[in-house]
């Protein structure tokens, strides 16, 4: 792909990864569960912006329990979900006995 519509393409991705979470956080309260799972579909696609992937990986290791739990559940998501948390996942850290 040409590199300016890649360029472009990324910081196309932000507002509408924003959008899509902001209507995510909106229908999160709802019974159904599209909430969460349109949040999550949200950061996946502003996560193509570099500011947003670079803010990723610099929050996940604040939260050492969330991020095991991504850990986890990684191999279980969808190819565009994964490849976002492998590419934002630092080195594990040993565990503390």
């Amino acid at each position: 792909m040409p590199r300016p519509i890649k360029n472009l393409l990324r910081w196309i991705a932000l507002p509408v990864g924003f959008v899509v979470f902001l209507v995510g956080a909106i229908t999160f309260p709802l019974p159904l569960p599209t909430g969460l799972v349109l949040m999550v579909v949200g950061v996946t696609v502003a996560a193509f912006n570099p500011l947003v992937l670079r803010w990723i990986k610099r929050t996940r290791p604040r939260f050492p329990k969330t991020n095991a739990q991504l850990r986890r559940l990684t191999p279980h998501m969808p190819a565009f979900i994964r490849r976002v948390l492998r590419r934002t996942d630092g080195p594990q850290r040993p565990a503390k006995p």
